[in-house]
């Protein structure tokens, strides 16, 4: 192996997602955390799906019948999902963070460790600066994934399904014709 061949060269890259089911061991320690995290986004979703069940109620209920307290009362729900949504939203947004934060800072500390572990002769054929640029840059990709991207797949899986089930619910006819 050259001194000059980045070590870029001599990686094969993978597509394969099930390097990211190591990521389960660095969860781990966080379980609570993380199930307050799914909670959170469990009622976020709800919320988020109970919103124009709400807002059909303020319409159908509050405006067409004339009466005021049913208004009130019609658009009272309508603040109680909407302020339900806000602080399961922020809950969740914080709680992935903190979670993404806490989870890259295991795995950096567990990836310095092994790097330090190295024979010196690994280091005289491998660029040092290349070395801490690349784990550097594959932890920041990792805190990407753990902080949004998992908790984004979640929430729109979440939020199909109960879609869906509510378009079902609806009319068989009109949910038959979105999923063809």
């Amino acid at each position: 192996m050259a001194r000059n061949q980045p070590i870029t060269e001599q990686r094969t890259t993978s597509r394969n997602l099930r390097v990211l089911t190591h990521l389960f061991g660095f969860l781990r320690p966080y379980r609570k955390n993380l199930a307050a995290a799914l909670l959170a986004l469990f009622i976020a979703a709800g919320a988020l799906l109970g919103f124009g069940v709400v807002l059909q109620r303020v319409v159908d209920h509050g405006l067409s019948s004339g009466s005021g307290a049913e208004l009130n009362q019609a658009l009272l729900l309508f603040l109680l999902v909407v302020s339900v949504l806000s602080v399961a939203v922020a809950a969740r947004v914080y709680l992935v963070n903190w979670l993404g934060e806490r989870v890259v800072a295991d795995i950096r500390k567990a990836v310095f460790a092994q790097v330090l572990k190295l024979e010196p002769a690994f280091f005289e054929v491998t660029r040092t600066g290349e070395v801490i640029s690349r784990l550097t840059t594959d932890t920041s990709l990792l805190q990407v994934v753990v902080g949004t991207t998992l908790a984004v797949a979640v929430r729109n899986t979440l939020l199909f399904a109960g879609g869906l089930t509510m378009l079902a619910i609806t009319s068989l006819k009109l949910a038959a014709l979105v999923l063809l």
